[in-house]
This record gives structure tokens, sequence and C-alpha cells, in this order.
């Protein structure tokens, strides 16, 4: 039976004690528990973009990103791992059945960690290739089997995929927030790997029976549905935390509540405005793309540009309505004791990410304009 919305939210409902739990546990160890991380998998997140023909769901992005929402209501970093094992299984549509179905065929939740920060260094062997260097932010790297990684052979760039039982973790991931999505460093010493397991860029895509579902039709970014959904959860939840604080808060130097000042009434209703607006353009460009891709069409430029816009501003704004609350919560967001302070610290830690980063709106005004693109992957 397909997996609908409803199922899949009630999945996520099933465990979510597990995940609540060691959401403090991640948070100082810098990744995920064991149990939150099981409990993810048994909430079927490691197949939602898996094609059905390889044990997964194949679920439309609306759905996707409705189920990322939901977890990150629950833990940031628990949910990251939407993107986590979902991304690589997107990239894989255009690569050799045999390398898809020696991934997952038969194994729909392993998972495949991918960063795209510095390519590795290829050099052929006999038997395939010897691939080399250090790959920076490998989100969940404490639990993958398999990296995912550019790579160039010569001058000539393309992917590779690498067990990462012959890798070498660093753990290194100490930042203001994400804390639990523990994307460490992993260096490669000249780890060995088959022919098959290096996808040439410049190569023309395979043709794989496996990705030949609507929602393979949608472009490359359609992956926003497996991140972008974790800010727009952390300002909801920054709204909600706010309007329980301000039945209480008092302003510094007088008797009146801060709910009775204009200031802070101002501050929370362009948060408002703000989260309502850019939540409503992101899912309204989610569902062009996929009635597009049910009807068989190719994304052109501008409405590949739409999308990317839809994402990073999703990403931005939700950062805005953090930094609105903050202005009315003051001092009680710098006290680790409130979840306002760790909300702020994983805001401002997304809103930096290189894919949904402010420079992303110059990206899509060059595509507007007809301009140099100084980020080819938008158009993918």
């Amino acid at each position: 039976m397909k997996e609908t919305l409803e199922t899949l939210l009630s999945g996520v409902s099933s465990v979510s004690s597990d995940i609540e739990q060691y959401s403090d546990w991640a948070e100082h160890n810098r990744r995920l528990h064991q149990d939150s991380f099981s409990a993810i998998v048994r909430a079927k997140v490691p197949r939602l973009f898996l094609p059905e023909s390889l044990g997964g769901l194949e679920v439309d992005p609306v759905t996707c990103a409705r189920v990322c929402e939901e977890i990150a209501l629950i833990d940031s970093a628990a949910a990251w791992h939407v993107m986590v094992f979902n991304s690589a299984k997107l990239m894989a549509s255009t690569w050799p059945t045999e390398l898809v179905e020696s991934l997952w065929l038969g194994n729909a939740d392993q998972l495949v960690a991918a960063s795209g920060y510095v390519p590795l260094t290829l050099e052929a062997t006999s038997g395939g290739y010897s691939v080399s260097g250090t790959q920076r932010f490998v989100s969940g790297g404490h639990f993958a089997q398999f990296l995912l990684s550019p790579a160039v052979l010569r001058g000539e760039l393309g992917m590779v995929v690498v067990p990462m039982d012959h890798c070498e973790i660093e753990d290194n991931w100490h930042t203001l927030g994400m804390r639990g999505s523990g994307s460490v460093d992993v260096h490669l010493r000249g780890v060995e790997i088959p022919a098959l397991n290096f996808i040439r860029t410049k190569d023309k895509p395979v043709a794989n029976e496996h990705y030949e579902g609507d929602l393979y039709r949608c472009p490359s970014r359609i992956v926003f549905a497996t991140y972008v959904p974790v800010a727009l959860a952390l300002a909801k939840k920054a709204i909600g935390f706010l309007s329980e604080l301000v039945e209480v808060k008092i302003s510094a130097g007088s008797v009146a509540k801060v709910r009775d000042k204009n200031v802070a009434q101002t501050h929370f209703g362009k948060a408002l405005a703000k989260h309502r607006a850019s939540y409503s353009l992101f899912y309204e460009e989610l569902e062009k793309t996929w009635a597009r891709a049910k009807e068989g069409l190719t994304a052109t430029d501008s409405e590949r540009a739409d999308l990317y816009l839809a994402g990073t501003h999703a990403v931005q704004e939700s950062a805005e309505v953090v930094r609105h609350l903050e202005s009315i919560a003051a001092t009680t967001v710098t006290m680790r004791s409130h979840p306002l302070e760790r909300i702020h610290r994983d805001i401002e830690t997304l809103r930096h990410h290189g894919f949904v980063n402010e420079s992303r709106y110059a990206s899509v005004a060059q595509i507007y304009w007809g301009a140099e693109l100084d980020y080819p992957p938008l158009l993918r």
C-alpha cells in the first residue's frame, strides 16, 4: 500500500518521543543518538525520495517537505537527516542501474552521505580508482555506509561513491548551531573503489529504469523539500515560544507587560507576516514544480529560478522572523535555559548554508537578467 502524508505523519508521531528525549544529547555530543537515528529510520525517512522499485516510497516533494517540517518541530538535527538520507537518492537518477542497485536494492535504508565542498582526487588503478583528499561538512557521517563526493581525475570532474569503512572521520563539528547534524570532516588516503563507482560528469546521463517516475522529472533543487522546512519549523516554534513568553514577561524598568508595548507588537506582527508569506511561497513553488512534473513537462530556467528563490527566501526570512522575536524576548534569548536560545543558534547556522545563503538571491537575479551565472547547480 502506498504511503500517504497522513500515514507518514502518523509514523513520525509514533517515534516523536524517541527523537525528543535525545535532542539535548545530540547537542552535547554533536551527532544524533543511535536511538534517535533508529527512530527516523522507523519513520521511513530514508525512503522518501527512493524509487518504489528499490523499496522506496517515491513521495511527491510537498509530502516530503511536510514530513521534514514535522520532524523539525521535534528536533532540528533529526530533521536535517531527511536531506542526509535522500539527497544522494535523488542524484542517483542519472547513475548506472548496476551502481544504484548495488547501493539500495534490498537495502533501502542504507545511508549514502553526500557533500560537495571540495573535490577529491582520483588516480587510475588496475581495478578501478584510488581516492584521496578531505571532504568537509559530511552531515550524518557517523552513520553513513558510503560517502558521495565530487572528484577529479586528470582534470575531469565527476562523482565518486566511496565506502565509509575505509575512510577516517575527524570529529570536528564544533559549531554555533545545528550541532546534532554531525557534519564532520572525512579523510581519504588512497581508498580503492571499482570503476563503477566513478560517475563522469561529461558523460551523457544514463537511462536508469528505476528513475522513470514523475518525481525524477523535477529539477534537482527539489531537494529543497528535504531541508528548507527545517528553517520554517524553527521560525514557527519561535513564534509559539514568544507568544508564551509575553504572557509573563515584564518590560525592563517598568511594571508593564511586554505584550502591551507597541514596539513589541510591531516586531511580532512583522514576524508573523514574514513567516506566513515565505511559507506560502515555498509550498506554492513546490506544488507548481510537482504539477509540471506530473504533466511530463521540463522546468524552464526561469521556473528553476522561481523554485530556488522560494527556498532561499524561506530560509533567509525564517532568520529574520527569529530576529524580530529576539527583539521582543531581549535577554531571554541569551539564556541557555530557554528554547529560543537554541533556535537562535540553529537558524543563524542554517542561513549561512551554501545552497541558501544570501548570495543565492543574486544567482536568481542572474537567471532572470541573462547575466553570467555564478552558481551553475541552480539550473540542474
